[in-house]
C-alpha cells in the first residue's frame, strides 16, 4: 500500500517552500534563457500574425460559446460515438482512472504522450500502483519522468534543466557517463523512448480540442511522438477535459495556431493530428476491418474533475486558457521561484486558482494561492485576458471564510478591525477643513512612508488649494487582497460618508492601492458625483494651470516605475511622466519593461507582510531592470513601491511627490 505524505499547509511551511528556489538561483539560469528565446522568436514571427487581434477575438468568442455548454458537449459526444469511438464522461478523476485501467486491461506496458489531464488525474501514478509500466514519450517529459524534478512550462516542461543536468540525469538513469552534448542527449533520449513505443499495444495522449460538429480529436507536437503512440495497435486511450470543447475544427485550428505562437514564438507546429475516426478498410468485397494500420479501438476520456463546479460558481473564464504558457515568461513570481509555484501541469498562478477545483483549497494554498501580488500582468500576456488577480482575491476570501488564513494576515485585519489600520497604531490623525479636494493619504503615508504625506500637503498648499484631511480608516485594500471583503465594504462606507461631510468633489491619493479601491472595488460609486485621482494627475493639472511652479536642479538620470495597481488595474500611464518632463534638467529613460509591460515590484497582494524573501527578490529584478538603463533614481507613485525597491536598492528611490516639491518654485 502506497504511503501519502499528508501536509500541512502553514505560513511557516510555505515560506521555507519558497525560500528555498530563491536561494537557488542557478536552476532559474536554465529557465529563463528559454523563456527569452521564446519572446524573441514571438517577435521575430509576429510579422507573420497581422490579424492577430483579430484571431484573440474569434477565439475567445469560441471559448465564451463552448465553455459549460453541455447541448454542444452532448453533440459531440454522439459525433464521436456516431465516428466509432467509445466516449466515457468521467465526473472525477477517479472515474477516469478506474475506467482507463479497465481499458488497458491485462497489458503491463503503456506508452503516453504529452498531457496536463494526465497530470492531473494523477494517472501515470495510478498505473504504476497496479504494476503497469508507463513512458513518457516527449523527450522533456521523459526527463522529468527519470528525475526527481517538476516540469516548469506546459510545452517546455524539461526546460529549466540545462544540458548538465540532464546529461546527469541520463547517467544515472542508465549507469552510462554521457557527456553534455545536446544532441548526443537529444539521440539518446530518442532511442530509448522509440524502444519502449515499438514494444507497446496500448497508446495513451492527450487532446487539445475535441470539435463537436465533426466528432473529431486534434492533436499538436513538434517531436512526431504522437503519430507514434497514437498507431499502437491494440487502442488509443485519449484523455481530454471539458473545457478542451470547440464548436467546429476552424475554431479548434485558430486556436492552435494561436497556441503555438504564444508557447513557441513558431507560427506552426510540426504535427497536427487530427483524428475523426478509427483505422478501418472495407476494400475487399466491402467487409469492414477495423484497426488496419492504426488501432483497433479508439477511446475518448472526457473529464470533468471539478470543472462544472467552477463553471456554476462564475470561474468559467478560468478555464478559457488554452495551456499556451506565455503568462509564466513574464509573471514576476515565477521569474524568481519557477515551477514552485503552480500546480501539476498547470503552472504559475491560473494553475494554482484552477487547483482549488480540480484538488482542493489546501492543494490551492500549498501550491502558490498567497503567491499572486495581484499584478495582472498574466492578463496582459493571456491571448484571452485572463487575469488570474481576480480570482486569486475571490479564492482567498473563500479561505478566510473558513478560518484558515495565516496568522501574519490575521494579525493585519485584526489590527484593521482595532484600529482602522494595518499597522495597529493609535497616533492622532491631522485633521483640517477644506472644501476643494479631499487629501486620502492612505495608512502607508500615514504611518509608514511620511515623506509622502509631507510633500504632498507642502504642494497644495505651494498652489493654494482648499484642502481637507479627514479622519480616514484604512481603504480596505489589503483586505480585500488578502480575502476579506466585508470588511473594506465597512470601510468603504465610514470612509466615503467623511468626504462628502467636507462638500469637496475631489479626492487625491498619494496610494495606487487606495486609488484603484475606490474606483474599482467600493460599491455604488457609480452614484458618487465625487471625482477621484491619484496626486500624480491632479499637481499635473496645477502645473498646467500655473498653480505650480517648476523650476530647474540638479541633472538627474531617472526612471519611472509604474505601480500595477494604478498602470495595467487602472491604465494611468502618461500622466506621472507628462509631469516628470516639465522638470528641467531631468532626462526621463524607460525601463525595459515599462508602462502595461512593468514588471511587479513585488510588494502588493499581501506578500511583503507574508513571504518578505519572495517580495525582495522581484523588487531585485526590478531594480536590475533600472540599473540596465544607468538611472541614477527611481521614481514611483506608490508607497508599497517605494517602500519595497527602497529596501533592496543601491539607487535613490522617491515617490513622484518629492521629486516634485524638489523642484518647485
Amino acid at each position: 500500500m502506497p504511503l501519502f505524505l499528508i501536509i500541512v499547509v502553514t505560513e511557516e511551511y510555505l515560506t521555507e517552500k519558497i525560500n528555498g528556489p530563491l536561494k537557488n538561483k542557478e536552476k532559474l539560469i536554465a529557465l529563463r534563457k528559454a523563456f527569452k528565446t521564446t519572446r524573441d522568436r514571438q517577435n521575430e514571427n509576429k510579422i507573420l500574425f497581422p490579424n492577430i487581434e483579430e484571431r484573440k477575438e474569434r477565439l475567445k468568442k469560441a471559448r465564451e460559446f463552448s465553455i459549460g455548454n453541455k447541448e454542444l458537449l452532448s453533440q459531440a459526444i454522439k459525433n464521436f460515438e456516431k465516428n466509432g469511438f467509445k466516449v466515457f464522461y468521467a465526473k472525477t478523476k477517479d472515474e477516469a482512472v478506474d475506467y482507463i485501467l479497465k481499458e488497458i486491461g491485462e497489458e503491463q506496458l503503456v506508452v503516453k504522450s504529452k498531457s496536463n489531464v494526465t497530470k492531473e488525474i494523477c494517472l501515470h501514478e495510478k498505473l504504476e500502483e497496479k504494476g503497469i509500466e508507463v513512458i513518457e514519450t516527449d523527450l522533456g517529459d521523459y526527463i522529468i519522468q527519470l528525475s526527481t524534478e517538476k516540469p516548469a512550462h506546459p510545452t517546455g516542461p524539461a526546460c529549466h534543466l540545462s544540458r548538465h543536468d540532464i546529461a546527469r540525469i541520463f547517467s544515472k538513469a542508465f549507469d552510462e557517463n554521457l557527456e553534455p552534448d545536446p544532441l548526443t542527449l537529444t539521440k539518446f533520449g530518442r532511442e530509448k523512448i522509440r524502444n519502449y513505443i515499438e514494444k507497446a499495444k496500448v497508446g495513451i495522449t492527450g487532446a487539445n480540442a475535441i470539435c463537436a460538429e465533426e466528432g473529431a480529436a486534434i492533436i499538436i507536437n513538434n517531436e512526431g511522438n504522437i503519430n507514434l503512440v497514437q498507431m499502437r495497435e491494440k487502442k488509443h486511450i485519449i484523455v481530454t477535459s471539458i473545457d478542451k470543447l470547440y464548436p467546429n475544427i476552424e475554431e479548434a485550428i485558430n486556436m492552435l495556431k494561436l497556441c503555438t505562437y504564444y508557447a513557441t514564438g513558431a507560427s506552426i507546429t510540426s504535427y497536427i493530428e487530427i483524428i475523426a475516426g478509427i483505422s478501418k478498410t472495407a476494400d475487399i468485397e466491402k467487409m469492414l476491418f477495423k484497426g488496419m494500420q492504426g488501432p483497433g479501438e479508439v477511446i475518448l476520456v472526457i473529464v470533468d474533475n471539478g470543472r462544472s463546479d467552477a463553471f456554476e460558481k462564475g470561474y468559467k473564464n478560468l478555464f478559457y486558457c488554452i495551456g499556451c504558457g506565455n503568462c509564466l515568461l513574464d509573471c514576476p513570481v515565477y521569474y524568481v521561484v519557477g515551477n514552485e509555484y503552480g500546480y501539476k501541469g498547470y503552472l504559475g498562478g491560473r494553475g494554482t486558482s484552477a487547483s482549488y477545483f480540480l484538488e482542493g483549497q489546501d492543494t490551492s494554498l500549498e501550491n502558490g494561492l498567497y503567491f499572486c501580488t495581484t499584478c495582472n500582468t498574466c492578463e496582459i500576456s493571456c491571448p484571452l485576458d485572463i487575469g488570474n488577480s481576480e480570482y486569486s482575491e475571490r479564492l482567498r476570501e473563500d479561505v478566510t471564510s473558513v478560518d484558515k488564513n495565516f496568522p501574519t494576515h490575521k494579525k493585519i485585519l485584526e489590527n484593521i478591525k482595532k484600529t482602522k489600520n494595518p499597522f495597529g497604531e493609535t497616533s492622532k490623525k491631522d485633521l483640517k477643513k477644506g472644501n476643494q479636494v479631499v487629501y486620502f493619504r492612505g495608512c502607508m503615508a500615514l504611518y509608514r512612508e511620511k515623506e509622502i504625506n509631507d510633500s504632498t500637503i507642502k504642494l497644495l498648499e505651494k498652489a493654494e488649494i482648499s484642502y481637507a484631511l479627514i479622519d480616514e480608516v484604512c481603504c480596505g485594500s489589503v483586505a480585500l487582497r488578502t480575502g476579506n471583503k466585508k470588511i473594506a465594504r465597512e470601510l468603504a462606507k465610514e470612509n466615503l460618508d467623511k468626504i462628502k461631510e467636507t462638500g469637496a468633489n475631489t479626492v487625491i491619493f498619494s496610494c495606487a492601492g487606495c486609488l484603484r479601491t475606490f474606483l474599482k472595488d467600493y460599491p455604488n460609486f457609480e452614484e458618487s458625483e465625487l471625482k477621484f485621482l491619484h496626486s500624480s494627475q491632479y499637481f499635473l493639472e496645477l502645473i498646467k494651470e500655473g498653480k505650480l511652479k517648476i523650476k530647474g536642479g540638479d541633472k538627474i538620470k531617472l526612471t519611472f516605475h509604474d505601480p500595477c495597481h494604478m498602470g495595467r488595474h487602472l491604465k494611468i500611464y502618461d500622466e506621472p511622466r507628462e509631469v516628470i518632463n516639465f522638470i528641467p534638467n531631468i532626462e526621463l529613460v524607460e525601463m525595459n519593461r515599462s508602462k502595461e509591460d512593468s514588471r511587479c515590484c513585488g510588494a502588493g497582494g499581501g506578500v511583503k507582510s507574508l513571504f518578505g524573501e519572495l517580495a525582495k527578490a522581484m523588487a531585485n529584478e526590478r531594480v536590475k531592470d533600472a540599473l540596465e538603463v544607468e538611472a541614477q533614481t527611481i521614481v514611483s507613485t506608490c508607497p508599497f513601491c517605494k517602500r519595497n525597491l527602497k529596501d533592496v536598492s543601491e539607487i535613490d528611490v522617491f515617490d513622484l511627490s518629492e521629486l516634485i516639491l524638489k523642484y518647485s518654485g
